[in-house]
């Protein structure tokens, strides 16, 4: 289980290579940044450009073939991949990866449970209510929400597990412009509390307007922008 205490999730010479059939492919090249807690991160780069790869390395998604990930200075390695995704990390999805048979309550205590936090009907109204859905939206299936509403439901999900690391991927990609804005602000708002949140996205308009230490992804490499 993570520290009470906010860490810092550091990225360490990370080179990652895939074949695409026909030749190998350096999608990350030597990548070497630090996030710390309490701030929000864009990370923006055209499609191809390495930033899949990172997020799903970041995530324990896949395997670290050379460098490290730490957080709070022991490897993602020595604390396991299933143990790093169940209680650091949480991935909010453009595609949101809600279950739409069940209500946006039923879909939030489902990401409680796996956190090991138990059916907590009360506690995922409240997860609900603080990314601005009501009582009665709670209650809806997902299937009949808007997909700003939609994708409300998904970063509650994520905060279910109390982790101290969010990623959200392209999460605004599918919504227009007002919603937008306010899905930015409920992100800032979770790193003001003290996560570390990252926004991966090709958008130039997300990262600037998200008030965020912006870094770009380009070829494999990462630099502050």
């Amino acid at each position: 289980m993570p520290s009470t205490k906010p860490q810092s999730l550091q990225v360490i010479d990370l080179v990652h290579t895939y074949n695409d059939g026909s030749r190998t492919v350096d999608a990350l090249k030597k990548v070497n940044v630090k996030f710390e807690p309490g701030k929000l991160y864009a990370i923006v780069g055209e499609s191809g450009s390495g930033k899949t790869t990172l997020i799903s390395l970041l995530s324990a998604l896949d395997a670290i073939q050379s460098g490290d990930i730490t957080y709070g200075g022991k490897s993602i390695r020595e604390i396991g991949a299933q143990q790093f995704r169940q209680h650091y990390v949480n991935v909010v999805f453009q595609s949101f990866n809600l279950i739409k048979y069940m209500t946006a309550r039923e879909n939030v205590e489902v990401g409680l449970d796996f956190s090991g936090h138990g059916n907590d009907k009360d506690r995922a109204y409240e997860l609900l209510a603080d990314v601005g859905l009501t009582h009665k939206e709670a209650d809806s299936l997902t299937q009949h929400l808007s997909g700003g509403q939609q994708q409300r439901v998904a970063i509650a999900r994520a905060m279910a597990g109390e982790v101290p690391i969010i990623i959200a991927d392209e999460p605004t990609g599918n919504l227009d412009e007002a919603t937008e804005t306010k899905i930015l602000q409920i992100f800032k708002k979770i790193a003001d509390s003290g996560k570390i949140v990252i926004i991966v996205t090709h958008s130039q308009k997300v990262a600037s307007s998200a008030h965020a230490i912006v870094y770009e992804m380009r070829s494999g490499v990462l630099k502050r922008k």
